[in-house]
């Protein structure tokens, strides 16, 4: 049972160790994007599309995506319909930290956890 513990608490620990790094990844793909949907109409006007949403910072690794221009507030624009036909679901930064974050917690509370059963085992054993 001790062991166990010892091995939760390591775990635990390169858990917490390895989510930096891990966001730190992600955090260095997004972009700040914009969504839009192209309108054949627009396009003979020179419009972008019709954006959707509000800009946010996203992870889109094809780089067929992006319509090669940016709006007013320096969000890159991305073709909402090269995104459906292709089965493309950007991921968002902030889902990624929030992910990450509860990740943490978990391996805070495992750590915490498993190195206080370690101490009343130990605990037990004097007695």
């Amino acid at each position: 049972m001790k062991l166990t513990l010892i091995v939760i608490a390591a775990l635990a620990a390169i858990t917490l160790v390895v989510s930096f790094p891990v966001e730190a990844q992600y955090a260095s793909k997004s972009k700040l994007i914009q969504r839009v949907q192209q309108d054949p109409g627009a396009e003979l006007f020179g419009d972008a599309g019709t954006p959707i949403g509000s800009p946010q910072q996203m992870i889109i690794e094809d780089p067929k995506a992006y319509l090669g221009s940016k709006d007013e507030a320096g969000a890159e624009l991305v073709s909402e319909g090269y995104l459906k036909e292709n089965g493309i679901y950007p991921l968002q930064l902030q889902t990624v930290r929030y992910v990450v974050s509860n990740i943490r917690y978990a391996g805070i509370a495992a750590l915490l956890l498993s190195l206080l059963g370690v101490l009343l085992i130990n605990r037990k054993q004097r007695i």
